[in-house]
């Protein structure tokens, strides 16, 4: 009888070790694509609650579009680029499938989408031309990866880097 208690207590001890360690692990969430309004903005879901994802580290074509003044060379720059290439507007609505799940983090109010193995989403589109690496991101765990990207996009003179546009609409955005 005894025995049985001890081999019970064992059990549960162990049982509270795996739950300290799952809870506080710093693990990816699994959650939901609910919908895919730009390559800036995701919405996703865990469980009942719903929430929009913007891609960590990055700034994509579109927040500088939405950041440039009307009638700015940045924002003319963007509208002939996707006048070029149309089919890049909907490049995150191609890459990212709707109700599949997503290991998704979250780091300074910004999502981690793991969206092509292990490649982040944010990482995609600085790869495709469709964002630039932040100037001041100090991030370990990103900082290289993005780095590479930037370089592989602009060897390859995709997307943002096609045209300069970078140099247009980066320097109008840290004028202000």
């Amino acid at each position: 009888m005894l025995v049985c208690y001890m081999n019970k207590f064992f059990l549960y001890i162990i049982f509270m070790m795996f739950f300290e360690i799952s809870a506080f692990a710093k693990e990816p969430t699994l959650c939901i694509l609910r919908s895919v309004h730009t390559n800036e903005y995701q919405r996703f879901s865990k469980g009942m609650y719903e929430f929009v994802c913007r891609p960590y580290g990055v700034i994509t074509v579109d927040e500088l579009y939405i950041k440039a003044k009307v009638g700015s060379d940045c924002k003319k720059s963007i509208e002939e680029f996707y006048k070029e290439s149309p089919l890049l507007k909907y490049f995150t609505t191609n890459l990212l499938k709707l109700k599949q799940q997503y290991h998704v983090k979250f780091r300074d109010k910004r999502c981690i989408v793991y969206a092509n193995g292990r490649e982040v989403l944010s990482e995609v589109l600085i790869k495709k031309g469709l964002a630039v690496k932040k100037p001041m991101l100090k991030d370990e765990e990103f900082e290289h990866s993005f780095s590479n990207a930037q370089i592989y996009a602009k060897s390859l003179k995709r997307g943002l880097f096609k045209n300069k546009i970078t140099r247009k609409c980066i320097s109008e955005l840290y004028k202000k």
